[in-house]
């Protein structure tokens, strides 16, 4: 492989390695916020030093993996994924593209069902508090369940319609209010309808992520749909085996 072709080939294409970004300070915030809290530390003090903690190691872990990525690459020793394709329009479906499709769009409709009641939960119970005692991470909480609720609606709608662009974003989106609803679990905010919350988010980021690997190249592992997968069961059970 020549020079001038290795950044062609070893470039990640813009939408991908922001996805990659945001993937890996959720995960690194899962993995830190968790940790803190099965040392000892109570969920309002660990929140955002996780968050800060694990953003900075996701980050620098992902900038290791890109940098071996494209040593490999540049060695000979692996070869990069077909280039990025795009998602395929409404008429150029396969039946089991279409079919991915037909099972991911109700459960990213429950899930945005989900959202906007806990929305309203959580805004209320915020709103009940007393000032001295209120919660900022409820009421940011709050406004973010809120945009996702109806801009996942709205995303339902393009999907019954065999319209997959958006795809990677709810698959995004519904990765950040599963790890979000999580944390809501260990705050003890609104706990049952949160978990409710994570079980629909998770489920729908997984069928997303799922949905965008066979919409794309569908070949080798879907190694997104398995990480999300992970970080559902992480924001479930280890807030309540720790509570």
């Amino acid at each position: 492989m020549s020079d001038s072709a290795l950044p062609d080939r070893a470039r990640l294409a813009p939408g991908r390695l922001l996805s990659w970004a945001i993937s890996a300070v959720l995960i690194g915030w899962v993995v830190v916020y968790n940790a803190m809290r099965v040392a000892g530390g109570t969920p309002a003090g660990v929140a955002w030093t996780s968050l800060v903690i694990g953003a900075i190691a996701g980050l620098v872990v992902l900038g290791l993996g890109i940098w071996v990525r494209v040593r490999l690459i540049g060695s000979g020793r692996i070869h990069p994924v077909d280039p990025e394709m795009d998602i395929p329009g409404p008429g150029s479906l396969a039946p089991a593209q279409a079919s991915a499709i037909g099972i991911t769009w109700p459960v990213v409709a429950v899930a945005a069902a989900v959202q906007v009641v806990l929305a309203v939960l959580l805004f209320l119970d915020w709103r009940g508090t007393s000032g001295d005692t209120r919660a900022t991470a409820e009421l940011i909480m709050a406004v973010w369940f809120i945009f996702a609720g109806p801009w996942l609606g709205w995303e339902v709608g393009n999907l019954r319609h065999r319209d997959a662009g958006g795809l990677d974003s709810v698959a995004l989106g519904t990765l950040l209010s599963t790890v979000l609803a999580g944390v809501a679990i260990s705050r003890e905010f609104s706990p049952v309808v949160s978990a409710v919350a994570v079980v629909a988010a998770g489920a729908a980021s997984v069928l997303s992520y799922h949905g965008v690997h066979r919409l794309t190249r569908d070949r080798g592992l879907p190694w997104m749909t398995i990480a999300a997968g992970l970080i559902a069961v992480a924001s479930l059970l280890i807030p309540l085996l720790t509570r």
